[in-house]
Parts: C-alpha cells; structure tokens; sequence
C-alpha cells in the first residue's frame, strides 16, 4: 500500500507544478503582447496600426498626425500626397506645441481635433466624398511622449454616441511636407 500512496503523491505533486508553470508562462505573454501593441479600439473592434505621419502645417508650432495601417498608399506617381487603399485612416490635426515640442498632453475637442476615417481616401489633403467620418474628440486626452525618433501615442475618448474611442502606437513618425 505504501508504493501506491507514493506515486500517487508524486503523481499529484508533478501535475500540480506542471499546471502552476503553463499558467504562469501563458499569463506574461498575454500582458507582453497587449503592452506592445500598436491598436486602435473603436465600436468593439480593433485595428492594427503599422505607421504613422507627421506634419509641420503651419508656422506658429502647428502639427497633425496621421496613424494608418499596412496597405495605405502615401504619394501618387505625381508625388501628391495620396492616403488610400487601407481599411481607416486616424487624422489628428491643429496640435499647438510649446516651444515646438509635440510632446505633452493635449485635450480633445479644445486643443487637438481627432478623426477616425473608414476607408480612407485623400487626395492632396482633401478627403473624397462617400467616406465615414468618426469625430472623436468627446471627453479625450491625448498624451505624446518623444524619446530621440520614437513617439508614444497615447489617446483615451468616445465619439458623440459615446462609444469609447482608444490608441496606442509607439514608435517612429515620417515627417512629410
């Protein structure tokens, strides 16, 4: 009886470590893969965000954003500034920096207008008609932090029906003119 009672209890002993071990190995790379990830989250679905832009459009410290995901087209063969072919397209517009520094917090709807475009498409800054436009500016808080070439981009609001509106990206911005 006792040889039985022994395995038993090694047995019990090695499916407990092997349960506690899968779990605690599952659970870090859930909260590493969320941590990292370059999204959007908008009316129950999410966006993936490959790339984003940044421009200087006016002369007394003024920027706009534009985050996109894979498959956007970003000049025509004329060198126009074309943004088409992707799925959305996130325009931030008329942030004014201090000192000509992107990095701060901004407030939605007062300091910085945000937009969430499905199918985009813009030629030379125009938005073509027939495209869905989310203003999204409700309640929001934008934060920009800059580190050397990299932004982290980080945005919390609801569109007008309130439905929440998140973004995360972090990582590079391609000026353009």
């Amino acid at each position: 009886m006792k040889k039985f009672t022994l395995s038993r209890n090694r047995l019990f002993v090695l499916f407990i470590a092997i349960i506690l071990f899968s779990c605690s190995s599952n659970n870090n790379d859930i909260i590493e893969q969320n941590n990292d990830s370059n999204k959007i989250e908008f009316d129950g679905l999410t966006y993936q965000i490959s790339n984003g832009l940044i421009e200087k459009t006016g002369s007394n410290n003024e920027y706009s954003i534009a985050l996109y995901p894979k498959g956007i087209t970003i000049k025509d063969s004329n060198n126009n500034n074309v943004f088409n072919g992707g799925n959305w397209f996130l325009e931030v517009s008329d942030i004014l920096t201090k000192n000509d520094s992107i990095s701060g917090k901004y407030k939605a709807g007062e300091d910085v207008s945000v937009y969430f475009i499905n199918n985009a498409q813009f030629v030379n800054d125009e938005i073509q008609p027939g495209e869905s436009v989310y203003e999204v500016n409700k309640n929001g808080i934008l934060i920009i932090n800059k580190s050397e070439n990299e932004y982290e981009f980080i945005y919390e609001a609801f569109d007008p029906r309130d439905i929440p509106f998140s973004v995360y990206y972090k990582g590079p911005l391609t000026e353009i003119n």
